[in-house]
Parts: structure tokens; sequence; C-alpha cells
């Protein structure tokens, strides 16, 4: 855009520290939590899973195969499929912190050559472990059997720190200690009920980091093979989930997990559409954010959830006005490009998402719509079609379709 970036003024600070930021898709093991939430084939799950792939996503969580006999089938063909497509994706798959629940992932290990990964989960807040009947000891003690077991079968894990967010800090550091020290590799902070906001989700994942340099500082120095790597989980209960997720890559959580269109239960959980477009926007190459929307849409249609029409980025309105000083402003735009086009009435570009800017004529709408609407069916753009569609666009309290229009010229006897 010649000259228009110069125009762009912004009081966000600078991203920093995000180009590494990773993201696991929860989408078909969380993501189907849903209360109302179809639960697709594993031919369907398939599929999803080569176009979340395709998009760049390095993980999934894709099942939980201690839970019966069919999920550890299913778990058995999706690690198929990705050996069978090559795909680039990590495989996980979720268990209790138990031996016997790690025990058929390490089998599903075992009969690939990339690694399947076991992620067991430990309720942590003082609030969950009394209604449990857990003692913080006995949480402690889990985490160690299961690491044990893990390790020993040869499989790698990581352990999600379930309600981290309602811990208190001396609590939180002796679950890390121990689960470090069990050989975890990766440390999940989970904001299980949106509890988090943004200042509160950057604090503790500080907390946890510093708590890692504290435990690994305590180990051999052979004794532990890589880097203890912090993920952040979290929910959307008070509609803070991509604003935590944000400020938790900020503070230097290493990957971001949640969910496409936000599935999952209750408020659903990050969605990944929106922290994707958040790092692009602030420098991140690694992801294929064109694929977004087409992997969106299958995802809704596989799972039932039907896409708000006014969902940032991938709803319908998302990139549609019907506003007469808006539509005015993307007019005067395009000659000095797709980009001024793209940003001066938003703030996310389309073109990026594959998208454009779409103008319809409504109640609000001014001569401006009126005359994109008519060029569009290919009418003849003049001051009596204009007024005709004006007319009938102000009797309605709805935007006019393209076939009204031209069912509009029609009976006036105007060809388009």
């Amino acid at each position: 855009m010649s000259g228009s970036t110069e125009e762009l003024f912004t009081w966000n600070p600078r991203s920093r520290g995000i180009a590494h930021v990773g993201i696991e898709d929860d989408s078909l093991r969380d993501g189907l939590q849903g209360a109302f939430v179809h639960h697709p084939s594993v031919e369907v799950k398939k599929s999803l899973v080569e176009s979340a792939a395709a998009i760049g996503v390095e993980a999934a969580m894709l099942g939980f195969p201690s839970s019966s006999s069919g999920a550890l089938a299913e778990a058995a063909e999706l690690v198929e499929h990705l050996d069978r497509r090559g795909l680039p994706m990590v495989p996980r798959f979720l268990a209790l912190a138990d031996p016997a629940s790690i025990a058929p992932i390490s089998r599903l290990n075992r009969g690939t050559d990339r690694d399947v990964w076991a992620d067991f989960f430990v309720g942590c807040s003082p609030l969950r472990r009394r209604v449990e009947g857990w003692t913080l000891d006995s949480v402690l003690e889990r985490i160690t059997a299961a690491g044990s077991a893990a390790r020993d079968d040869g499989t790698r894990f990581g352990v999600s720190l379930e309600d981290a967010t309602r811990t208190p800090p001396e609590e939180l550091e002796q679950l890390v200690h121990v689960a470090v020290g069990a050989g975890a590799e990766v440390l999940t902070v989970c904001d299980t009920v949106g509890e988090s906001t943004p200042e509160g989700a950057a604090q503790i994942v500080r907390a946890v980091r510093a708590a890692v340099q504290r435990a690994l500082a305590g180990l051999p120095s052979d004794n532990h093979g890589a880097a203890v790597k912090i993920w952040w989980h979290g929910h959307d209960d008070r509609g803070l989930a991509v604003a935590n997720a944000i400020a938790a890559a900020e503070a230097g959580a290493d990957t971001i997990s949640g969910a496409f269109l936000g599935l999952g239960e209750r408020a659903g959980n990050t969605a990944l559409e929106s922290v994707l477009m958040y790092l692009y926007q602030a420098g991140h190459q690694g992801y294929r954010m064109d694929r977004v929307v087409e992997h969106c849409r299958r995802l809704a249609e596989a799972t039932g959830s039907p896409v708000r029409r006014n969902a940032p980025l991938i709803g319908d309105q998302a990139f549609a006005t019907c506003t007469g000083t808006h539509v005015a402003a993307l007019v005067k735009a395009r000659r000095w490009g797709r980009e001024a086009e793209d940003l001066v009435f938003s703030s996310v570009p389309a073109a990026v998402l594959g998208r454009t800017q779409s103008i319809m004529v409504g109640p609000t709408s001014g001569r401006a719509a009126a005359r994109e609407a008519l060029a569009s069916v290919g009418a003849p753009v003049d001051d009596v079609n204009i007024d005709a569609v004006l007319a009938r666009a102000h009797a309605h309290d709805r935007w006019l379709e393209p076939s009204e229009i031209r069912e509009l010229l029609e009976v006036r006897g105007v060809s388009a």
C-alpha cells in the first residue's frame, strides 16, 4: 500500500518474544466436551487433523485412550493416519495421573516412529482437592508414580496443572518441583474455569517458569535431557480467554492450547483462530492464515456448531458492512489499494484470510452502497436505479440479497 501504512498508528505496545510460540489444537478432545457439540466420526476427524496440520498447527490433543476400548481404537487410527500422510504434527493423548491410564498411550507410542505423547492431568487447587477428597501429598504422589510409569515405558509426557490459576504459589511450587523431577517435558498451566485476567495469566506463567528453573537447578545436570516447556490452556467463562492467552504468550508461554471456534465446555476454550491472527499480526510467520477460515467452517459443520455471523475473522459479517459512512470510506480507500480498503474500517486484513470486504445494502446504507450493489449484479449505475434500490432497502428491516435487487430491476424493466 503505497504510503498508507505510514498513516497507521496504534497505542498497543510492540509484541515481543512471540516468534517461537506454538499452537496445540484441542478441538477434537477438550473441544468435544461441550454439552451441545456433535462428535464427528473418525474419518471426519482425520480430515480435520489434516486441515489443522495444513495451517501449521504443531501438536494436537486427539483423545483419551484409557477411557474406553473404542477411544483407544480411534486413537490408533488417528496415529496411523498421521504416519500414512506424513503429517508434521505431534499427537498427544490425555491420561489420568495413573500408570494404568498411561499404558495405552505407551502402546501407541511403541507402534510408530514418531513420538506419541501422554499428557496426564492433576487437580491442583485447594477447592478441587477438597471436593475430591484429595490431599496435596496424594496429588504429588500420583505425579511421581505416573511420571515414573511413562518414563519407564519411554513415553514423553507433560503434566496439566488443572485449576492452576486458583492454586496458591507455595503449593504450585511443590507441584512444579515434583512434576519436573518426575521427568515432565511440558507443564500446562490450566485456567480451567476461565478465572484469570490477563495480568493474572502473565503473573502465573512467570511464576511457573521461575519455579521450573529452581526445580531444574536442583537436579543433576544429566537427569533432565530437555528444557521444560510452559504451555497455557484457558477457558472463556469470563470472555477473557483470548486476552489471557495473549498475555500468557507475551509473559513467556511456549505454546497456547485451545480449540478452533472456541469449542468446549461451558463458554468454551480459547479460540485458536483469534490467537493465530494475533501471532500473525505480531510478526509470527509460521502459520497459513489463508487456510483458517475453511478449516473453521469444516469444523463447525462436523460438530454442529454454527458460526455466529459477527464472529471475529470467520463470521459472515466479520468483513461486511451496510453503513453509509463506512461504505463510502471503503470505496474511497480502494484508490489506494487493497490494504487501505482492508484497514480503513477494520483492524484485520481480510486478504490475509482469503476474504474480501463486502459491501451490502440495508436500512443504514447510502448512495455509495447502492452504487456498489448495482455494479455487483451488472446493472446500470444511474440515479434512477440508485434511488429505487435505496427506497427498497430503507423500507426493509434487513439487508437486500442480490436476487432481490435483480428482481426489483426486472419489475422496473431494467436488465442486469
